[in-house]
């Protein structure tokens, strides 16, 4: 990254005096740090669960009930079901231990800023460790138990680290950052989309390096034949590192994607991770289905990326862009272009960062099926190294003109600042907290359920808990089901329909049941004392089994109307009725 005449660490001295300047900024970032975890424990349970963390941390929730496990490119990567079903035998499941993970983790990422130290000023470490801990997109899905703010996490992390280790010469930086970089991979499946990105970078990157040094009369092919002899050179030294390092890839990568107590599931005859770790005869059929058998199941289901037409996809994702992310790429861009117009010589981790999100933001409407507002933060992610050198330098300039006496200059300076901490912040208070289920925010996603779910939802686990026998009974054919089909993914028929119940319901230990005759309920003696149907909805068209069957069943039950969506949409019904006994004991 940086020439072979120029250390990346003498630049840095250069650039600033080391008067404890640096050790005040490292300092401070270790303090937006703890700030980013503070604000990412804030009511972390509060929010009643999006469906597809419900349907997440129901799998996490079995797998901790029966230990089996095998990928299911639908669930996504096994990282967030593998370690949160862990961490519910600990700590129990609920909605604030569903999120615990990903809060935590996404809270330490603005400590990547001291990996890139020998790179950036010290204002600017602070400012990319800043827009890290409060960026609304960022933070709104740092409380999201979801996979993508992991992935981006883990590949700046390992993007650190490598820059780290070339800038060092330690290797210990590169198997840190390769462990971040396998971790990516655990997540979902658009890890593969980085090293594209992180390809189309290095090579602008590199034409850029060429044109600075001119070919002369070496001519071009000189110039590429000594430039990649250099580059060969310098890689002697890491070739047995970079073996390690592969090794220490596929280790991490096995290790999580490998089955586990498939031996227990139906008409299935792959052998397990803990299996194979009794017999080391059976290891290179789970590595051949950890590695193969992923990428044949992964490719079947998401391999065909999106069906619409550029233009509607890149579109749809803009809104999420526009209310989380405006601020952050006005920054950037105007960090980039200062970066390399302005100073002697353009940093090239500033120019890589710029590229990497420039790819992601017009390479993701190629590549999702479906353009959900958090595949921006693919795209925010890198761009925040941008964005701080354009925050840094706001800053730096009002500093300076303050000192200088130059009021007009430093009061704008000042304003800038003012309006950019407001904007943000106002939007990260209003989408994160004040409204994180509103369908007025760009930044959630349709099957986000209703807030009036939460307090019926405690009412519900009194009742659970106090309960013996059927705790729920679902009514309706489109809810009913046999209960042992939805031990593992993908479930059996009436579970998709009703999350985030099942979700809930799985949390609570309660004992489910469902039927789809309505008459079955009127002659019942003693009824189960939760009973949830269907709303009924005039946007379908086609009859469906509703709660309008059972209410004359239902006298001494409290019913309660909830959505599970935001809004209903044809015949995906959105409204739920929840009947709950008034006399059931109550712990």
């Amino acid at each position: 990254m940086a020439s072979e005449t120029e250390s990346p660490v003498s630049t840095r001295k250069a650039r600033e005096t080391l008067t404890g300047y640096a050790s005040r900024a490292e300092l401070a970032v270790v303090g937006v740090t703890l700030f980013a975890l503070a604000v990412r424990f804030v009511g972390l349970g509060t929010r009643i669960a999006h469906q597809d963390e419900a349907r997440v941390a129901y799998w996490a929730a079995r797998y901790l009930e029966t230990g089996v496990y095998e990928y299911r490119p639908i669930v996504h990567g096994p990282f967030p079901q593998i370690v949160n079903g862990n961490l519910f035998g600990v700590l129990g499941p609920s909605d604030f231990t569903m999120r615990l993970v990903v809060a935590v983790l996404s809270g330490l990422f603005p400590l990547v800023a001291l990996l890139l130290r020998d790179r950036l000023r010290g204002s600017e470490m602070v400012a990319l460790a800043l827009l890290l801990a409060v960026n609304p997109v960022v933070l709104y899905y740092s409380r999201f138990y979801r996979n993508d703010v992991l992935l981006a996490g883990f590949m700046l992390t390992a993007f650190a680290f490598y820059v780290r280790a070339y800038d060092t010469r330690k290797a210990r930086h590169l198997y840190l950052g390769t462990a971040a970089f396998a971790l990516a991979f655990t997540t979902k499946e658009n890890a593969l989309v980085y090293p594209v990105c992180w390809a189309g970078a290095a090579v602008l990157l590199w034409d850029h390096r060429l044109l600075v040094e001119r070919a002369g009369d070496r001519g071009v092919l000189g110039l590429l034949r000594e430039d990649i002899a250099n580059r060969l050179r310098g890689l002697a030294h890491w070739v047995p590192h970079l073996a390690l390092a592969a090794v220490e890839f596929l280790a991490i990568v096995v290790f999580f994607y490998a089955p586990r107590n498939t031996d227990r599931l139906a008409d299935n005859d792959t052998p397990g991770l803990y299996e194979a770790l009794g017999n080391p005869l059976l290891l290179p059929a789970v590595v051949e289905e950890a590695l193969v058998g992923s990428w044949d199941a992964f490719a079947g289901q998401w391999g065909s990326g999106s069906e619409d037409s550029y233009l509607t996809m890149f579109m749809d994702l803009v809104p999420a862009y526009v209310e989380g992310a405006s601020v952050l790429l006005v920054l950037a861009l105007a960090g980039f272009v200062v970066d390399r117009y302005a100073d002697s010589r353009p940093r090239d981790v500033v120019a890589f960062a710029t590229y990497w999100g420039a790819f992601s933001i017009l390479g993701y409407p190629v590549i999702v099926s479906n353009p959900f507002p958090w595949e921006v933060l693919h795209a925010v992610v890198p761009l925040v190294v941008p964005a701080a050198v354009g925050l840094a330098l706001v800053a730096r300039l009002g500093l300076a003109s303050a000192v200088d006496g130059d009021a007009v200059a430093a009061t704008a300076a000042a304003l800038v600042l003012l309006v950019v901490a407001a904007q943000v912040g106002a939007t990260a208070y209003a989408t994160s907290f004040e409204s994180p289920q509103s369908d007025d925010s760009d930044l959630v996603q349709y099957a986000q359920s209703s807030s009036e779910m939460k307090p019926l939802l405690g009412e519900m686990q009194t009742v659970v808990e106090a309960n013996g026998g059927i705790d729920v009974l679902y009514y309706g054919e489109d809810l009913a089901g046999e209960e042992s089909s939805h031990d593992v993914p993908p479930a059996g028929s009436g579970w998709f329909e009703r999350l985030p119940f099942a979700w809930y319901m799985e949390a609570y230990d309660a004992e489910t049941d469902s039927t789809d005759r309505a008459d079955l309920l009127g002659n019942m003696d003693e009824k189960p004392p939760i009973v949830i149907a269907l709303g009924e909805t005039d946007t379908c068209s086609d009859p469906y089994d509703s709660a309008a069957d059972i209410d004359q069943h239902m006298d001494g039950y409290d019913r309660h109307e909830v959505d599970r969506f935001l809004h209903d949409s044809g015949c995906t019904v959105s409204s739920v009725v929840v009947y709950v006994d008034e006399d059931a004991p109550r712990e």
